[in-house]
């Protein structure tokens, strides 16, 4: 190094020049809340004039951080839902934009067999600070074991379960099915058919509130079909089978997400039965494409986008040590063609 170059500026200069301990100077550096707002501002303000640089390596060494939050997709291969799938690309897109802003990268996992193994591979080995699930999955005795080894976990899409206290948030899923049929039986509907794979906890809820909102019109469930999972082939495979079955006396699908309601429109359209003249659709989800499917997609909308902001500011807050209170966001459904009520629906013009 040149004789002229300046020393590097340390944490113990800008403590000298502040007038504060260098355990003060590291908390305020790293926005730690136990330091007032103004002293943080101040703090930063001198070390930004002297142009100190933290480093980086050397603090997540001291603080034993990974600096990285791993997103686990909670489902089996027959669960029929992937990375690929529409929802969850935007879900980890939302997910990574707001671990962006804390700084932090994401490490994508796929579904890990033994909740041993869930300890081990992602916190264990300093892999990552953190978990987001993304599914509560059809057994979360995994999930469980995290929580119970302090281990910080979020989990999206759940219900609350006897004994398990893990952080979790969800769109409001029976009122979603609830919506959803409500909205069927409004258009004179009367035999509908529900699609979906209650093992599923978040599914399991949507069927519930289908079953309410037919309760409430004094209708039975006319079919309950747990064969589709979350796939379009799967809403396809389904549909077929109703009808091969003989079951066409139904006038109304509501599909426990979008891929399902897809397939089943393509089935039934395949069959020589009309969407939505003669049999009413209506998915959940309200993935990118559901406004340019044909007919367009009547569906129950969730909150993606703020569903992936939660996740990651409940993860950091249990990174920080701090407890993070489970969240449950409404429901809007959106109306299209395919349920009949607004057949002259266009998708609106981009900008």
């Amino acid at each position: 190094m040149p004789k002229d170059s300046p020393a590097p500026v340390s944490m113990s200069d800008i403590a000298r020049l502040a007038g504060v301990s260098e355990s003060t100077v590291s908390r305020a550096l790293n926005n730690n809340p136990l330091i007032n707002e103004k002293t943080r501002e101040r703090i930063q303000k001198i070390a930004r004039s002297m142009n100190y640089k933290i480093n980086e390596s050397a603090r997540n060494l001291r603080l034993q951080r990974s600096h990285t939050i791993s997103v686990v997709i909670n489902t089996d291969k027959a669960g029929g839902q992937s990375f690929s799938d529409p929802f969850m690309i935007d879900m980890i897109g939302a997910i990574a934009d707001q671990l962006a802003r804390h700084k932090y990268d994401l490490l994508f996992s796929s579904s890990i067999v033994t909740s041993a193994d869930w300890h081990a591979y992602l916190l264990g080995s300093r892999r990552a600070d953190g978990v987001i699930v993304i599914g509560q999955g059809t057994d979360d005795s995994p999930l469980r074991e995290l929580h119970k080894l302090g281990d910080p976990l979020v989990v999206w899409g759940g219900t609350r379960k006897p004994g398990a206290d893990y952080c979790i948030v969800s769109s409001d899923n029976w009122m979603g099915g609830r919506q959803a049929t409500e909205h069927l039986i409004g258009l004179g509907r009367r035999r509908i058919v529900f699609l979906g794979d209650i093992a599923h906890p978040e599914i399991e809820a949507r069927y519930q509130g289908y079953l309410a909102a037919l309760k409430d019109a004094s209708l039975e469930a006319n079919e309950h079909h747990t064969g589709a999972a979350f796939s379009i082939e799967s809403g396809y495979q389904s549909a077929m089978e109703l009808l091969r079955n003989g079951s066409t006396d139904f006038d109304a699908i509501f599909a426990a997400s979008d891929n399902i309601a897809m397939g089943a429109i393509k089935a039934l359209q395949a069959s020589g039965i009309r969407v939505p003249s003669d049999v009413a659709v209506v998915g959940f989800d309200d993935i990118p494409i559901a406004p340019f499917y044909t007919p367009p997609l009547t569906t129950v909308r969730q909150n993606i986008h703020r569903g992936g902001e939660l996740l990651v500011d409940r993860v950091m807050q249990l990174v920080a040590g701090r407890e993070a209170a489970s969240e449950v966001l409404p429901t809007e459904l959106v109306v299209r063609a395919s349920c009949g009520a607004n057949p002259d629906y266009q998708p609106a013009p981009a900008g």
